[in-house]
């Protein structure tokens, strides 16, 4: 869900505030908006389509009204495209440390070190002026018989911008709703997203691309399924899976939206889809293992896997897969298993994941299971250690030094995998200890740098 961030930038991008060619004050937008309402109580303009045209182009102009021209990140004064230039001074001035509210009729503006945060409309002109601009332009595509819209730069420049309202509109009902978890906004903000997505349907200029449908259509999906909302979440899934939006993404969506509501006939399905469509999707291969695992069904996990391998024996993910399904029954914490099945199940995982290795070297997820495994067997190793008595001190040697020749083999296998992902924490952390555990400072103080640098997940 933390890439819902990334829908808001690239819907945000979509928004294109248009400069009326006159100028507007509020008084003269209402006034505009009371003509609208009576032509288009009048039979003979309403069945105009140019009526229902300059109706949606007002709402545009009143959304727009009282944030034209702003933009995150403006500077509030100082400068030519400043807050101060363009809004012109507050009315009133709220400060606290390096924050700012620059407070007037009808918005208010937030400031952070200088610049411009966020912005909250107080008075807006149009309370509903999305949903009206909406229903104006599909109704002036209805009644353009002749198709005049279609050629139409002014219209499609509108409804790009209109269509870039509703999906930040739908992105800012989705960060409400993840705060207060209430069903109505998750509901709301699936809503805004689904009109934006209705929009994109009219025509539009071969230059409008910003708009992401697949990446709009997909997290439509994720929020219905955030609310509850298992059909819409299923239509939208579903149109992605039809469309290749998103890749392996709406399969895996699907499978724990079904794993929720206890379908596990709908969840095998479409992890067999999906996986049949990407064999090479690590998340639905874990997806795939912990169905089987969790219906108490290994056996039919490593069956599937094996009839992989023969069908394909230079696959490398049906290797690693199979060393995943028994690194896990190695690590069962239930009575399942006994401790000479685990020893047997860590030899297979090992083969497995070498053999992986052996197809292709640069696979970053067998190069780190295997040496997580050698890894986290020295920690248990020296775990297990603690409880050695004091007088025994040639025994607890003995054991610190097995744990020793565990890190060492798992040394190789996370520095290959540091290589292919310089950037992977788990990894970075893995080498630290070992880095440590093996006196080898030098090189631990360097990963130790690269963890402070790492971005702020």
């Amino acid at each position: 869900m933390k890439k819902v961030a990334l829908l808001l930038v690239g819907v945000l991008m979509s928004v294109t505030f248009i400069s009326a060619q006159t100028v507007q004050t509020a008084e003269s937008l209402l006034k505009a908006k009371e003509k609208s309402d009576k032509d288009i109580g009048n039979p003979k303009k309403a069945a105009k389509y140019s009526t229902w045209i300059k109706r949606g182009n007002l709402f545009i102009d009143m959304l727009q009204f009282n944030t034209k021209g702003l933009w995150k990140g403006m500077p509030q004064k100082g400068a030519l495209n400043s807050a101060e230039m363009i809004v012109g001074k507050p009315q009133k001035v709220m400060a606290l440390e390096n924050k700012e509210d620059w407070i007037y009729e009808r918005v208010t503006l937030k400031f952070v070190n200088g610049k411009l945060d966020d912005w909250k409309e107080t008075k807006p002109l149009a309370t509903d002026g999305l949903d009206k601009a909406y229903e104006a332009y599909f109704k002036a595509i209805e009644l353009d018989a002749k198709g005049k819209l279609k050629s139409n730069k002014t219209f499609m420049q509108n409804v790009a911008t209109l269509r870039g309202l509703f999906s930040a509109n739908g992105v800012q009902f989705y960060n409400e709703a993840e705060k207060t978890k209430d069903a109505d906004t998750y509901k709301k903000a699936v809503v805004e997203l689904g009109k934006s997505l209705k929009l994109d349907e009219l025509p539009k200029s071969a230059t409008d691309t910003i708009f992401n449908r697949g990446l709009v259509t997909y997290y439509s999906g994720v929020i219905a399924q955030s609310g509850k909302q298992y059909n819409e979440a299923e239509k939208y899934f579903s149109i992605c899976v039809e469309k290749e939006y998103e890749g392996d993404k709406p399969y895996h969506s699907m499978a724990a939206m079904y794993k929720t509501q206890k379908m596990p006939e709908k969840e095998l399905a479409i992890l067999q889809k999906g996986f049949d469509k990407y064999p090479n999707s690590k998340e639905l291969l874990v997806d795939f293992i912990n169905f089987y695992l969790s219906s108490g069904e290994s056996e039919k996990a490593l069956a599937k896997l094996e009839k992989g391998i023969k069908e394909n024996p230079e696959n490398a993910t049906y290797h690693y897969a199979i060393g995943t399904l028994y690194d896990t029954m190695m690590q069962d914490t239930t009575d399942k298993y006994n401790e000479e099945q685990k020893v047997e199940y860590e030899g297979l995982a090992i083969n497995s994941y070498k053999q992986a290795l052996e197809i292709k070297a640069d696979y970053f997820n067998a190069l780190y299971n295997l040496g997580a495994l050698y890894y986290n067997k020295a920690a248990k190793i020296i775990k297990l250690a603690q409880d050695i008595p004091p007088k025994e001190q040639k025994r607890y040697k003995d054991e610190m030094a097995k744990s020793k020749e565990f890190f060492e083999l798992a040394l190789p296998y996370m520095e290959k995998a540091h290589e292919l992902n310089m950037v992977e924490r788990n990894t970075l952390l893995s080498l630290s200890t070992i880095y440590l555990k093996l006196q080898m400072y030098d090189k631990q103080k360097v990963v130790k740098e690269k963890l402070e640098n790492l971005p702020t997940e």
